[in-house]
């Protein structure tokens, strides 16, 4: 009797023992699966949310850098610019389009050569720079609008002249041909010209005169600083 309940209670503390084991094995290998599952899918999703915020970014940054591109690059050097009156001074008063500048949008057009010929003048209600480049055998005449920087006008022709290149910037600036020539006639400086003639290089500064008398050409040598009045 003794010994058939002592089998019986070995018997199902042995059957206890076997549910509690495979009780925890499995819960073991439940969480395993769990944090196994979770080690593979969680850097899995995270490197997809980075790489789709990436993208994003990416896509965001590069629609705003063309924009901006897109922008800039449309836009006409002096877009925006206010256009001086046609009484203006310009030995007090700038262009927003400098001389340099339409002479860099001058050898633009013409695909180089060298400038042998600007001029500045109010012209049809607006101010506007002529040029002359002579690439190649090859003339160009353009006129370039002083406000905005548009080529408004680009002729070609065959050059034959041997005509010097100018350069307004030296040897002498043309504000520095401004001031000798005032020094000379004082009044409103209305426009201004700098070419060559037999080989000697000059500026040809337009003057209002403050005393109300006509107008006067104020002629400036570059290499000299020789002034000549031309009434």
């Amino acid at each position: 009797m003794t010994s058939t309940t002592t089998r019986s209670r070995s018997t199902a503390r042995a059957a206890a023992l076997g549910v509690l084991v495979i009780g925890l094995a499995a819960g073991c290998g439940g969480d395993s699966g769990s944090d196994e599952a979770s080690a593979v899918e969680g850097p899995g999703a995270s490197e997809e949310e980075s790489g789709s915020a990436a993208s994003d970014g990416a896509s965001d940054d590069g629609a705003s850098d063309d924009g901006a591109a897109s922008d800039h690059g449309g836009e006409a050097p002096g877009a925006g610019a206010a256009a001086l009156p046609e009484d203006a001074d310009l030995a007090t008063e700038q262009l927003p389009i400098t001389a340099e500048k339409a002479v860099e949008i001058g050898l633009g057009a013409a695909g180089g050569g060298e400038l042998v010929q600007i001029e500045i003048d109010h012209d049809d209600d607006v101010w506007e720079w002529e040029l002359e480049i002579v690439d190649g055998g090859r003339q160009h005449d353009l006129d370039i609008d002083a406000t905005s920087g548009e080529v408004t006008e680009h002729d070609q022709d065959d050059d034959d002249d041997q005509d010097p290149a100018v350069d307004v910037t030296s040897p002498m600036p043309y504000a520095e041909a401004i001031e000798i020539a005032l020094g000379k006639e004082p009044g409103r400086v209305s426009g201004w010209d700098l070419s060559s003639d037999d080989g000697r290089i000059h500026y040809t500064i337009d003057i209002d005169r403050s005393s109300g008398d006509d107008d006067v050409e104020v002629e400036v040598d570059v290499e000299t600083g020789e002034v000549r009045v031309d009434d």
